[in-house]
């Protein structure tokens, strides 16, 4: 195992040389609007967004945020049609270009280990969601792709005290700016979330949490951290770390960057206590951790633990079970040989909503964590764009 990791980490390092490069802002001025009239295609525009949720916090992440909008067609062509919106989560990678590029899914399958890779479409992310309005069912839809990249890893789309106010940043600034700078239909009934990974749990969340804001969900493998996941992490620390040594990395996560090999497993579980169990008053990482080690071995704090199973889906779906009532489409996914350990929880999750007569649809499917998932997507987006209502004006 531990010659498997290093050899999977070096090679992340030395053999993937498309990878070396930090990302580059993206070339606004060719995304500009009028560019998609004259070849008749939706298109991705970005835009740069000052956060005042992420102002402050505690890891020096900045608050200014690209985001990235795909406009269909009849943007350009009707100018005064009103469009309903998807918003998309992203988990890792964790950058708000997460669907748009295939290298990072790379250091993904390299760092966390996976036992397949993506099937990242061959003609490229836009044209592929073009097809998807043009041959595959889609109606036109503003998608909005945020970025809520962490120093360590992704969101979890909570507001932290030490991560910053990933909630609001998305449920309140981000609605609002969308609303504000694009032709939508600025009402709960045209607007819904997505996401994969830890964009699907946060999908979820915020969408049992605010169905006045969103009334559509669909989460592609949700993230579920049970006590037995969380200690299993636990135990992985410490080889994590003895894989890293000989590069001189110290011990504990690392910066992460979505082209680079990183700590998968001290990243997740620091990145994930950061919101859930935020600590300003415990450097360096100003998180709690819901275990100890004693002679090497985790050891649970029940009472941490506690305050981490208040967190799971499962327990939020109880708590906010008045607004899952109220969504008019709940839907998520899993692979059946989920290599995260994820598909468990979502049967669970799925048999608790049964329980509770919560109106919802549970896939299960012949896959992995990450494989498939341009084709779950692209499910999730034509379910999506159809569930919206018909508009008068339309």
């Amino acid at each position: 195992m531990k010659t498997k990791i290093l050899i999977l980490i070096l090679f992340g390092l030395f053999i993937i040389p498309a990878c070396q490069e930090e990302f580059e802002t993206p070339d606004t001025d060719a995304l500009r609007p009028e560019k998609a009239a004259l070849v008749g295609e939706g298109t991705i525009v970005t835009e740069m967004m000052h956060v005042k949720a992420l102002e402050g916090n505690l890891l020096g992440d900045p608050a200014d945020r690209i985001i990235r909008v795909y406009l269909p067609k009849s943007y350009y062509t009707n100018p005064e049609k009103r469009f309903p919106v998807i918003y998309f989560l992203h988990g890792t990678p964790a950058w708000g270009g997460m669907l748009m590029e295939s290298e990072p899914y790379e250091f993904f399958y390299l760092s966390a280990q996976l036992s397949a890779r993506v099937d990242f479409p061959e003609e490229g992310f836009l044209p592929w969601l073009n097809n998807l309005v043009n041959n595959e069912g889609m109606k036109e839809a503003i998608i909005v792709m945020a970025d809520a990249q962490t120093k360590y890893g992704p969101s979890i789309y909570v507001n932290s005290s030490v991560e910053g106010n990933y909630e609001d940043y998305i449920v309140k600034d981000l609605v609002k700016f969308i609303d504000s700078n694009f032709r939508t239909i600025d009402h709960f009934n045209w607007r819904a979330i997505t996401g994969h990974c830890a964009g699907a749990y946060g999908a979820l969340k915020l969408a049992m949490k605010h169905p006045d804001i969103f009334r559509y969900v669909a989460g592609l493998s949700p993230s579920h951290f049970p006590r037995e996941t969380i200690m299993y992490m636990a135990a992985f620390m410490s080889v994590e770390d003895e894989m890293w040594e000989p590069m001189g990395a110290p011990a504990g996560p690392l910066p992460y960057d979505p082209l680079q090999p990183f700590k998968f497993v001290n990243n997740s579980l620091y990145f994930l206590m950061q919101a859930w169990l935020p600590n300003p008053a415990n450097p360096p990482y100003l998180a709690d951790l819901p275990f100890t080690f004693v002679d090497g071995v985790p050891v649970m704090d029940e009472d941490l633990m506690k305050k981490v199973d208040e967190q799971n889906l499962m327990a939020l779906s109880q708590k906010y079970r008045q607004g899952l009532k109220k969504l008019k489409t709940v839907y998520f996914d899993c692979g059946m040989n989920d290599d995260l350990m994820m598909y468990t929880p979502n049967v669970m999750l799925d048999q608790q909503l049964s329980d509770m007569h919560i109106k919802h649809q549970f896939e299960s499917f012949e896959g992995t964590h990450i494989n498939h998932l341009y084709q779950r997507l692209e499910k999730a987006l034509v379910m999506l764009s159809n569930d919206f209502p018909e508009r008068d004006d339309e």
